[in-house]
């Protein structure tokens, strides 16, 4: 008997572990509020036509520990001074006078500490530059830079005789490392005429081989109706060619007469060995135009031994009308900290009024709770840590990016999140949305809920004092192509839809970053960029269609792709003669799929024949006309049949019908021409990215690109259309 005893034991633990697992498993669905649809195959978009409601809980975990300021009577009338003089309503600009009674509160309680503004950072630079143009859907803010784009933030204007004026701060990385690096730069910009121009308006040139890092850079618009602006820029940089300490810098820039000054922020407690990074800032400017606060909050990754904490501090600036102001932290973490890494650890943070002025802090990615996101509250108007405001969990999947913004006018509880979920933590990552009538109960739909892209690194903004009024721009990751996707807020309600608004390639360092343009009521507006420029988009409407075409000379039929990325353009055409184009959209195809998606930003809702053209193909129509509309998505397939392009007028490689390659001179035909033409680069070896005759993508003109012409010259290949 006695050897079985252990099967004994083994049978008797196995129905306890069976019945632990599924608690365990009930607890996690319950803890869930939104229980997945399934996902489309194809490429079309889910709708926001469902809304789930999510719950505020309570998980009793590290991070809903909060520890409670203690308000002596004494300090509470400080308080009420400090509120007396920072009134909405009035015109004297009291935030010296504010400033002293806070250094007084320090003294009674230690609870904060203010450091007087330095100006220890950078060297300014005024532009000489001219403005750069394009036309009105699209412009360049900076075009083919010497330099990487490593970060932007933006701001618009809303008071005063500049209302509407565009504010943009541009990162530049050299892109060089260790202690013989030059110095990066932030370069800032300006646009008068809603994004139609933009002129360099200074450089700030870091010092002491500083380096900007990547997507990390935030901005604050501090206004009155008349006098002087102020823009207050946080973002990330690195010492030492990239090998030191990660700090925060802090610059303010004013205009319309140029002043700057630059510090670097240095929480109580500063650690070299610590990280800082991923500061975010906000103001309560809506409803306090003489008076406002800027609350900033800062990510610091601690290391204790091997183990990651990390923390969230804050800080607060309580007189900003200056380039050098002085600095309010508090030195704790506002939650308990957890052991454990990840990267994407961040905390954003809004004002909001919803009877008395608070701040919503908001914290997602946090390791080991990746599930949730965590809020936390505080009174604005004083300098005190923000209490547990509870946690949602709207699908137990894992979420990121979490950025949240309020329209912040009286009495305007409206609030919205944008994050990223993984669905089902598989690495498909959707684009959703929380959203708030009354800063309490929680809503939470999709924006991107596709199988086809990856939506994430999310950011959004509000207007001041329009209540429900928002804007968000993502990333819409195609393979390995990047488009940028936007969507506008009016009253709540989504008021416009652009799953994809690039018209070149968007393959980045820095995330989109939406904005709202002073033109048609709330026209929309997003900045976005290249390795090496910066465009700016503006308008609400576009129709996308996905394309797929196989190209002779890229498509390997072995791997079932392209060599190359292939850049195309595809024309909308009339469906009567003389068939004229009505819009053109620019794309590169993605080298596994041979598709990615199309932005027409002028078309009309109709019927249309597409047109492929690429620079060393032969022009090919669609077999029969396309429907093109607004916010509805679909794709047309060329590789499927020779029947979808039009004669039939396509070769079959592998299982993939492809357009012919060859026509070097575009004159609609692959002849003796083309073929010449072909030989003698060949004979040349002409070498280069974007060479007509290099008909593979490989580089190289040889034999193999002279073959391809002169097989399809000798079958007299010839473009046919309608």
């Amino acid at each position: 008997m006695k050897y079985h005893k252990p099967l004994l034991k083994r049978l008797m633990i196995f129905p306890a572990a069976l019945l632990l697992l599924t608690v365990m498993l009930s607890s996690y669905i319950s803890a869930q509020d939104i229980l997945l649809p399934k996902k489309n195959s194809n490429n079309k978009l889910n709708s926001l036509n469902t809304k789930y409601e999510v719950k505020i809980k309570n998980d009793k975990s590290p991070l809903t520990s909060v520890q409670a300021d203690n308000i002596s009577d004494a300090d509470q009338n400080i308080n009420e001074q400090m509120l007396q003089l920072k009134q909405p309503g009035s015109a004297e600009q009291n935030g010296e006078r504010i400033l002293d009674l806070q250094r007084k509160l320090e003294k009674n309680n230690g609870s904060s500490v203010t450091m007087p503004g330095t100006n220890n950072f950078g060297i300014l630079i005024p532009a000489v530059n001219q403005p750069e143009f394009d036309n009105l859907s699209y412009s360049y803010a900076v075009k083919y830079a010497n330099n990487y784009v490593a970060s932007l933030a933006a701001q618009v204007e809303q008071r005063g005789a500049t209302a509407g004026k565009i504010w943009l701060a541009v990162g530049l990385a050299n892109g060089d490392t260790g202690v013989l690096a030059i110095p990066d730069t932030i370069g800032i910009y300006y646009s008068s005429n809603n994004g139609l121009t933009y002129t360099p308006y200074a450089k700030i040139a870091f010092s002491s081989h500083n380096k900007i890092e990547f997507d990390n850079m935030d901005m604050e618009l501090i206004e009155n109706t008349t006098g002087t602006k102020y823009l207050h820029i946080v973002f990330g940089y690195t010492t030492n060619g990239g090998y030191g300490q990660h700090l925060i810098g802090y610059t303010i820039v004013s205009v319309p007469t140029l002043g700057y000054a630059g510090q670097t922020l240095f929480p109580p407690g500063y650690n070299a060995s610590s990280f800082y990074t991923k500061a975010r800032i906000t103001s309560d400017n809506t409803r306090y135009l003489s008076n406002p606060y800027i609350t900033i909050a800062i990510t610091q990754d601690s290391l204790a031994g091997s183990d990651h904490y990390f923390m969230s501090k804050v800080c607060r600036v309580l007189a900003p009308y200056t380039t050098s102001p002085s600095v309010t932290y508090l030195p704790r973490c506002i939650y308990g900290v957890a052991p454990g890494h990840n990267y994407d650890v961040f905390t954003d943070v809004t004002n909001y009024h919803n009877g008395s002025d608070s701040l919503l802090f908001v914290l997602s990615a946090y390791p080991g709770y990746e599930q949730s996101i965590y809020f936390y509250k505080a009174f604005s108007n004083s300098v005190v840590y923000p209490v547990s405001s509870g946690s949602v969990n709207p699908t137990g999947d894992n979420l990121q990016y979490a950025r949240v913004a309020a329209n912040a006018g009286t009495d305007q509880k409206r609030i919205m999140i944008t994050y990223t979920d993984d669905y089902f933590n598989t690495g498909d990552l959707d684009q959703w949305i929380l959203s708030t009538e009354n800063a309490s109960n929680w809503n939470s739909y999709t924006l991107d809920y596709s199988s086809v892209n990856n939506s994430r690194f999310g950011d959004i903004i509000a207007r001041r004092n329009a209540s429900g009024s928002f804007a968000v721009s993502f990333k819409n990751i195609y393979g390995n192509l990047e488009n940028v996707a936007s969507y506008g807020f009016t009253d709540m309600n989504l008021s416009s839809s652009l799953p994809s608004l690039n018209n070149d390639f968007a393959n980045s360092f820095a995330s989109p970053k939406p904005l709202f343009r002073y033109l048609n009521n709330d026209s929309c507006l997003n900045i976005w960029s290249y390795y090496y420029s910066v465009t700016s988009t503006s308008g609400c409407s576009v129709s996308n269609l996905y394309v797929r075409a196989g190209i002779e000379g890229y498509y390997d039929e072995n791997t079932d792709s392209h060599i190359n990325y292939a850049a195309m353009n595809v024309l909308l055409a009339e469906t009567n003669p003389p068939y004229n184009i009505v819009d053109t959209g620019y794309v590169y195809l993605e080298n596994q799929r041979l598709s990615n998606v199309i932005a027409f930003p002028r078309a009309l809702t109709g019927d249309y024949y597409l047109i492929l053209k690429h620079y060393n193909c032969l022009e090919t129509w669609s077999s029969s006309p396309v429907h093109i509309e607004p916010n509805v998505q679909d794709i047309y397939d060329f590789t499927t049949s020779d029947a979808q392009a039009f004669g039939s007028n396509m070769m079959l490689k592998g299982s993939r019908w492809c357009i012919y390659s060859g026509d070097v001179d575009q004159d609609g035909t692959i002849d003796l021409t083309d073929v010449v033409q072909i030989y003698n680069d060949a004979a040349e070896f002409t070498v280069g990215n974007i060479t007509v005759s290099d008909l593979n993508g490989d580089y190289y003109t040889d034999l193999t690109d002279l073959l391809i012409g002169f097989n399809n010259s000798t079958n007299f290949v010839s473009k046919v259309t309608p």
